[in-house]
């Protein structure tokens, strides 16, 4: 059974890409592993209280991403990283030998995109496998 990656963090990109997986998933019989990662930068000082934070709400859209792929009967798998977004994606595509790695959009302009460097952009340039991108709702 092939594995789909998406990456989830709850916008609205995010959740146009769950639904264009989850579709894409249960039609080819893929199992979708969906991955919630964040880095937090230690030079802030005290931030445990927004590391646990930050889990607590990692945990609550992996559920809510299960829950939407279950009602597609798609089984899924939970994963939490703390590690950047594209790079976290990238290995955990490699841990499991994914088809294509997903990811939402906000839909900025290249330009822009390329300057801040946004994790689809990232996973663009970065990654060996297939990216799908889609863009959140207008």
């Amino acid at each position: 059974m092939a594995t789909q990656v998406l990456g989830y963090d709850g916008t609205d990109g995010a959740r146009a890409a769950l639904n264009a997986v989850v579709g894409l998933a249960a039609e080819l019989g893929d199992t979708l592993v969906v991955v919630f990662a964040s880095e937090v930068s230690r030079l802030g000082g005290e931030v445990h209280d927004y590391e646990e934070a930050l889990r607590e709400r990692g945990r609550a859209l992996l559920e809510e991403a299960r829950a939407v792929a279950g009602e597609a009967g798609v089984e899924s798998e939970l994963v939490m990283r703390e590690l950047a977004s594209a790079e976290a994606l990238i290995a955990v595509a490699d841990e499991h030998d994914a088809r294509l790695i997903a990811v939402g959009s906000y839909g900025e302009r290249p330009l822009k995109s390329a300057l801040v460097g946004s994790t689809p952009t990232r996973l663009l340039h970065l990654s060996r496998r297939p990216v799908l991108v889609v863009r959140a709702p207008e």
